[in-house]
């Protein structure tokens, strides 16, 4: 985004309540958001805003420091501040963790619980999923939004058979990890997951949820976890906005030379 497009497309509300630093920030957020301003894009100079503006130095630098805070711009010595790359990281050739991808992208990983109760009656895809016996028909649910720096980035829903996790339920897990209590708690401890990965567009509920516009496109992930036995222990169902995720996939000429061997399948549907 250069001069021209700010001094066109902004201009600060004398008459609003709400501050000046504020309303520049909440602006900038926007371009960031709208991919007007894209990672790697130098930010305007503080020294140029305050002179449009006709601000104080002090006004602005409030403005880019609540910026920083929440990771969407970086700023080099002697070089300015440059939008940063939030998109979250997911590699698809071993196993993802929500925590570390956050930690990777220098954002503070969090989760808010929407729902979390053992369910007697279930959808039939979830019960074919978890390959559930005849006898063992409740499962745990747990509904959570993962947020990076308190940003929306996926909303998901989880299933894992009550019989293998017996009074989980109890646990608070916007603070405590999911995979962490199953693992140490219960010695259910992932080995390897099948996923399916698509481009879908959201619910209306989805949308609320991860604060998007209508035109934003989604990716639908559907998880089934094994442990090493074999046992599938958890099926997820998560929706991602497209603009805070990419996926990774590292490819080798000889997958068995001395590299983790990986099963990619391409299939391409015709509605």
């Amino acid at each position: 985004m250069d001069l021209d497009y700010f001094k066109k497309t902004f201009k600060l509300d004398s008459t609003s309540s709400e501050p000046m630093y504020k309303q520049i920030s909440n602006y900038l957020k926007r371009m960031i958001q709208m991919g007007i301003l894209k990672e790697g894009d130098q930010m305007i100079p503080e020294v140029t805003i305050c002179n449009e503006l006709n601000v104080s130095r002090s006004t602005v630098r409030l403005a880019m420091a609540e910026l920083l805070d929440e990771g969407l711009l970086v700023r080099y010595r002697g070089k300015g501040s440059y939008v940063a790359d939030n998109r979250m990281k997911r590699p698809i050739n071993y196993l993802y963790n929500f925590t570390e991808s956050m930690h990777d992208i220098g954002a503070q990983a969090s989760s808010v619980v929407l729902n979390a109760e053992v369910l007697s009656k279930i959808p039939e895809e979830v019960r074919e999923k978890l390959q559930l016996p005849k006898e063992q028909r409740k499962v745990f649910y747990l509904h959570r939004i993962r947020c990076g720096n308190n940003e929306p980035m996926l909303v998901e829903h989880t299933y894992i058979p009550y019989y293998l996790c017996n009074g989980i339920e109890s646990y608070d897990f916007s603070s405590i990890s999911l995979y962490y209590i199953l693992d140490s708690l219960y010695g259910l401890e992932p080995y390897h997951a099948t996923e399916t990965i698509e481009a879908v567009n959201m619910t209306e509920d989805e949308r609320k949820i991860l604060r998007c516009q209508e035109n934003i496109p989604a990716f639908r992930i559907k998880r089934i976890s094994h442990t090493e036995t074999g046992l599938i222990y958890e099926y997820t169902e998560s929706t991602s906005r497209s603009d805070r995720n990419v996926f990774q996939l590292e490819l080798y000429k000889n997958q068995t030379a001395g590299k983790n061997p990986v099963n990619i399948q391409r299939n391409f549907r015709r509605d």
